[in-house]
């Protein structure tokens, strides 16, 4: 009840405007009204109903003004966005020379280049050239000595001059063997007239026949110990050969026109077989021996170009050629299945440097595929939609234009470009990530610094 109501009667309200209780209307078959966010029994329940108007005022409030605040921000910035230019950086496509390599290490050697070997165990008895010293072919360059050799040489003379006085003596006995095969059958002859006439008997002539025969077999018998002999002394003539050229090879000397690399002994140092003597090589030819990765060596070939440098910075370049590749690769194996299989390769300069010192490392680039004179642009230039590439170029009004364009050889560098483009294009090279590109967009260009090859 109110504080202002009174129990009169007159005060009392009509009941045709009383709103009948929730009993008695659910009496009446009467559903009661559900209240509502503004029912003034909601705001006439205490001081509790009204704060929590209060509060449900402020919070509608705030969701309107925070609204209306973020539809006017993303307005402006719409129309800042579509104002404000695109600060991009651009370049001109450039003629370049474009090409696909293959990058190695190796080591320079000369042509031909070898290291002369001991011929057996041997004392160095004079070492007759100096390293970097030019030789013509023949020309002798250690003299080896070999006591073992020299021992076998006397000994082989020796014998010779031995078969020659065998052989000498033979002669003689077969002379000597013929003048009694001669006499033998003169006195054969007497005989036989002899006894035709009757003067000596047919044995005496037997005896003169039978000694006639005994002289002749003499005689077969020196000829066969003259053969012998003659045989005994070609055997140690073959013999006194080979101790002679063993020796020659003592003398070692230069197979083809060369320079001394390297003298590894010294005289009166002694050598086992084998032993490394000195190094030479052919000055005329530089070579360089190289090694691939299997899968950078199938993508190389004979006769494929090559760019020679020493390591290190802004060196000179020396061309060449690929002369020849291993069929198989080395250097893995069961043991160390970790270990990186490699093939060699030999690449020869087209003309010697002067310059590359034998034994030194080098860079080696091969180049695969080149493209003199292409027209160019930096990879990161050119984009893909589908299966189609394009730029971004920069039109007569300072807006941004999509443009196709045809790409050739893709280097590491930049990619040749076949059609689409000109030299006079402006290409943009970069956009803010912030800021995709739009046709019709316009674009503002920063001071680029622009990559090799470009034309900022």
């Amino acid at each position: 009840m109110r504080p202002d109501s009174h129990p009169d009667a007159s005060t009392v309200p009509d009941a045709s405007t009383v709103q009948a209780s929730p009993l008695a209307q659910e009496s009446l078959g009467a559903s009661p009204p559900s209240p509502g966010l503004f029912d003034d029994d909601l705001f006439d329940d205490g001081p509790g109903a009204k704060q929590r108007t209060g509060l449900l005022w402020i919070v509608a409030s705030g969701l309107v003004l925070l609204l209306g605040v973020g539809g006017w921000l993303g307005y402006r910035t719409w129309q800042r966005r579509s104002v404000d230019p695109v600060v991009v950086t651009t370049g001109t496509p450039s003629r370049d020379t474009l090409e696909n390599r293959v990058d190695a290490s190796g080591v320079v050697t000369l042509g031909n280049q070898q290291t002369l070997k001991a011929p057996g165990e041997v004392t160095v008895e004079s070492v007759l050239v100096e390293e970097r010293q030019r030789v013509a072919k023949g020309t002798v360059l250690l003299r080896l000595r070999d006591r073992a050799l020299d021992k076998d040489l006397d000994a082989a003379l020796i014998q010779t001059e031995i078969l020659n006085l065998s052989r000498q003596r033979q002669i003689e006995v077969l002379q000597d063997k013929q003048r009694t095969v001669d006499r033998a059958e003169t006195r054969l002859q007497e005989s036989k007239a002899l006894l035709d006439q009757g003067y000596i008997s047919e044995d005496t002539y037997n005896e003169d026949r039978d000694a006639l025969e005994s002289a002749q077999s003499e005689l077969r018998g020196a000829e066969v110990e003259l053969q012998k002999s003659a045989l005994e002394l070609r055997q140690n003539q073959a013999a006194l050969d080979n101790l002679r050229a063993r020796l020659a090879d003592n003398a070692i000397v230069a197979p083809f026109d060369a320079v001394v690399l390297n003298i590894d002994v010294q005289p009166g140092a002694g050598v086992q077989s084998e032993g490394n003597l000195l190094t030479i090589g052919d000055p005329t030819q530089e070579v360089v021996e190289f090694s691939l990765m299997t899968l950078d060596a199938n993508k190389v070939s004979v006769n494929m170009p090559v760019r020679v440098k020493v390591l290190g910075p802004d060196q000179d370049e020396y061309p060449g050629r690929v002369v020849s590749i291993a069929p198989q690769a080395l250097g893995s194996s069961p043991d160390s299945p970790d270990s990186q299989a490699m093939v060699k390769a030999i690449a020869q300069l087209n003309r010697p440097s002067g310059a590359l010192i034998p034994g030194g490392s080098v860079s080696v680039e091969i180049i695969l595929v080149q493209r003199p004179n292409a027209l160019a642009l930096p990879a990161n230039a050119i984009q893909q939609e589908g299966n189609e590439s394009f730029v971004w170029v920069v039109d007569d009004d300072g807006k941004a234009q999509k443009r196709p364009v045809t790409t050739g050889l893709d280097t590491l560098e930049a990619v040749e470009i076949l059609s689409g483009l000109t030299e006079t294009d402006t290409v943009i090279l970069n956009a803010p990530p912030d800021r995709p590109l739009e046709a019709g967009l316009v674009v503002e260009t920063a001071d680029p610094a622009g990559p090799p090859g470009l034309t900022p």
